[in-house]
């Protein structure tokens, strides 16, 4: 269980910035398809993908075409904030119109009426600290286009990973990507014990 979402999560999911070319490889519609089809067959059933992973929603493009006819069998977690226009070179958006008009590119490019985990994408404090952003991604989860709220924190800054943790639950937020691994375990201080104290799923990378 992916702490207080109510989503019930396969331990391991799948990862999808590759599909946006940045590895420097091109991914067709089948491989992108054979690649998810056989994470489903070995019981994955939750891809994390974002709206800057390749230009113009490539990544979401590629799952939505590979889990057209299998949706409800899939969590998507998807990503906000930024705008990728050309290849390796993102501009942020975080104005709440600026979100509305991703959330609907996302939902075209997957396919889908709705994502089932909707997260904040390494921003700053600044940037989070937005009542009128947090209150327009409430509404769209009202409206059913959102499951749940979630922050992708930063690797920027540990002062922004340890704020927007702490802050997750006062903005509707139930779960955490960070990135931790055997060599680098900072959340373990930073983000981790917060999520315990407020039941927030956590995703890692």
């Amino acid at each position: 269980m992916l702490g207080k979402t109510g989503l019930r999560v396969s331990v391991v999911g799948l990862g999808t910035f590759q599909f946006g070319g940045s590895w420097g490889k091109t991914f067709s519609k089948k491989e992108a398809a054979e690649i998810i089809g056989t994470a489903g067959d070995c019981g994955i059933n939750i891809l994390d993908t974002a709206e800057c992973y390749g230009v113009d929603h490539l990544a979401e493009k590629l799952v939505g075409h590979a889990i057209a006819s299998t949706r409800s069998r899939w969590l998507i977690a998807t990503k906000f904030g930024h705008v990728r226009l050309e290849p390796r070179r993102n501009s942020q958006a975080w104005d709440p119109a600026s979100v509305q008009k991703q959330l609907e590119a996302s939902l075209r490019a997957l396919q889908t009426d709705y994502i089932d985990l909707y997260q904040f994408h390494s921003g700053s404090n600044e940037d989070f600290d937005n009542d009128e952003l947090w209150a327009m991604l409430d509404k769209q989860k009202q409206a059913g286009k959102i499951r749940q709220l979630g922050i992708s924190v930063s690797r920027k800054s540990s002062e922004w990973r340890e704020y927007q943790t702490r802050k997750a639950s006062s903005v509707g937020v139930s779960a955490i990507q960070v990135k931790y691994n055997r060599v680098e375990r900072d959340a373990e201080t930073e983000v981790l014990p917060e999520c315990l104290t407020q039941d927030l799923g956590v995703l890692v990378r």
